[in-house]
């Protein structure tokens, strides 16, 4: 709690509840070395909060890569937790572009200082388990992967992003087997000078993935080349 909850994140929850934004907060759904997700409840329901920890200037130093030909911020702070508040804002944009390109990532609610509020994914206060954590049958996953791929594409040519974090660790599965894209904060846009890297590694993780599982998979080469189709 201490490790998340300092002074000013707490003012800034305050005031978040003040203002209406959030009006119940519960316990935390996931929690990584970056950042803590929460559970809270706002005006249209259940939402996820996540928290993005204010405790290591490491975290600048393996994230510069991703920020610094970011068009969208022309100034890098220096300051540590003004970096933290800049890499928030930078995911909800990232959100925000994704989601207006109807690619299936939570909805962004909204983000202030090192707080970022968005749409909840699961049932009942649980949330989905991600690809990793699920066993599926062979058909399941046959239907997944393809449906994967489509939204990398759509990710690529309809928002101009790439994940540049995608894995089995970052893919929602819902009990339909409809899919969502989560923690989008190192996603970067196609411009960028790694931006080849990046797809690369996202379609080469993927294809590893499921071809464990079994499944027949599109060399990595023919799908990068279909997506940027």
């Amino acid at each position: 709690m201490e490790e998340v909850f300092d002074r000013l994140t707490l003012m800034t929850i305050y005031d978040l509840m003040n203002a209406g934004v959030l009006l119940e907060f519960y316990g935390v759904i996931s929690a990584g070395k970056e950042s803590r997700i929460y559970l809270a409840k706002g005006p249209e329901g259940f939402m996820a909060v996540k928290i993005y920890l204010i405790t290591s200037a490491e975290f600048k130093k393996t994230r510069m890569t991703y920020v610094v030909h970011d068009p969208r911020f022309k100034r890098i702070p220096k300051d540590f937790r003004e970096f933290i508040y800049l890499w928030a804002r930078r995911e909800f944009g990232n959100l925000k572009k994704a989601y207006e390109a109807e690619v299936p990532v939570p909805k962004p609610y909204f983000v202030e200082n090192n707080v970022l509020g968005m749409q909840f994914l699961g049932k009942d206060g649980v949330r989905y388990p991600t690809l990793e954590e699920v066993e599926l049958e062979p058909s399941d996953y046959e239907k997944i992967y393809p449906l994967i791929l489509e939204n990398i594409k759509r990710l690529y040519q309809k928002a101009g992003l790439i994940h540049a974090d995608m894995s089995q660790y970052n893919v929602f599965v819902t009990d339909t087997l409809s899919i969502y894209f989560i923690d989008l904060s190192q996603a970067v846009h196609t411009s960028h000078p790694l931006a080849e890297v990046f797809l690369e590694r996202d379609i080469r993780n993927i294809t590893k993935f499921f071809e464990k599982k079994g499944i027949s998979v599109r060399p990595p080469e023919e799908v990068i080349e279909w997506i940027k189709s």
